[in-house]
């Protein structure tokens, strides 16, 4: 893998204020005699002590740094929980305990990061993808894809049925009268909702339609467009954002391609299975995070002759999100 793809390293701020009172009035006060002997802060206003760990991942960790860097690294490229233990020497309850610390950080920082004025998709792609749980149970994930960014904006777990559907347009419901092309496939409850969450009075985007279950030879799959809209204008207004001359969902097709190969519950034929649909989401919610802060999209980014990444572009970069590739002990130590 190019070493610039994901970043694992990166310089932090240290810590200047007081974590209780928010106080800049602290002196140093020695060091801890357990652990990797974090420096220790005292505040000289409320009087209490603390590390230069406090509010990071590490903090109260018996974990060593690197262990910890490991299971995460290992866990957002897809490495089975299971099969941890042994290689770091690490209870899997250890693992699963740190891994749900993690993704709730993960979510805190896409919350502080990202305001609704800030980010504004003009096209969306919406698709289903599979999830398999233990017991023979079957859910999906509902994934809204920014594909001129690359963004991977939203997604919800549960059933394939409108309830669940509506929820991913709720959190959609921001970019109402904003978005200008939404690009589907021809399952029924899609119509109402971008109607109801994303039309702003009598501005309604831009909907494209591919039917997947009919096809011709000469045509391909049926497409078409919703709301009196000509399926001509859909292409046009395609072709004028770089996403080719027809009706297609092929992007984030792509996406759900690269969610599969990374995370093997959500293969059809796969027994590498979680037992719970909430660590499903999990895994989701990992790489969502991978893929929009930490890795380099090879699209986006400066390539060499040989195809390699030489200036890294993450999709939240393209977006105007952030202005740097996050890296992983960036986030790690990042304090909420």
């Amino acid at each position: 893998m190019n070493k610039k793809t994901i970043r694992i390293a990166g310089d932090t701020w240290g810590l200047r204020r007081c974590p209780y009172c928010g106080s800049e009035d602290i002196i140093g006060h020695g060091v801890q005699h357990n652990g990797s002997h974090p420096k220790r802060k005292k505040c000289k206003t409320c009087g209490r002590t603390f590390n230069l760990k406090k509010g990071t991942i590490f903090y109260r960790k018996k974990m060593s740094r690197e262990t910890i860097l490991t299971i995460v690294y290992l866990f957002l490229t897809r490495y089975p929980i299971s099969n941890m233990p042994p290689l770091v020497h690490v209870t899997e309850r250890s693992i699963r305990n740190l891994l749900e610390e993690v993704i709730t950080r993960f979510k805190k920082y896409e919350a502080l990061i990202v305001a609704p004025s800030d980010y504004i998709p003009k096209i969306i792609e919406m698709d289903e993808i599979y999830i398999k749980i233990q017991g023979y149970r079957a859910f999906y994930g509902w994934l809204a894809y920014d594909a001129e960014n690359k963004y991977l904006i939203d997604f919800v777990t549960g059933k394939r049925d409108d309830d669940t559907l509506e929820k991913v347009f709720k959190k959609l419901k921001k970019y109402k009268g904003k978005t200008e092309l939404v690009l589907i496939d021809a399952y029924k409850g899609y119509e109402k909702f971008i109607e109801k969450y994303l039309t702003d009075g009598g501005k309604k985007p831009l909907t494209g339609v591919i039917n997947k279950s009919q096809y011709t030879k000469t045509e391909g799959f049926v497409t078409y467009a919703l709301f009196g809209q000509s399926k001509q204008s859909v292409e046009d207004r395609m072709a004028s954002l770089g996403l080719g001359r027809k009706i297609t969902t092929a992007l984030i097709e792509c996406l759900n391609s690269q969610i599969r190969d990374l995370c093997n519950c959500m293969r059809r034929r796969s027994k590498r299975i979680p037992r719970l649909l909430s660590w499903g989401e999990k895994a989701i919610s990992g790489f969502k995070f991978m893929h929009n802060f930490l890795k380099a999209h090879l699209t986006l980014s400066e390539k060499s002759s040989k195809n390699w990444i030489t200036v890294p572009v993450t999709p939240c970069m393209n977006a105007g999100i952030c202005n740097h590739q996050i890296s992983l002990i960036e986030i790690l130590n990042f304090r909420f």
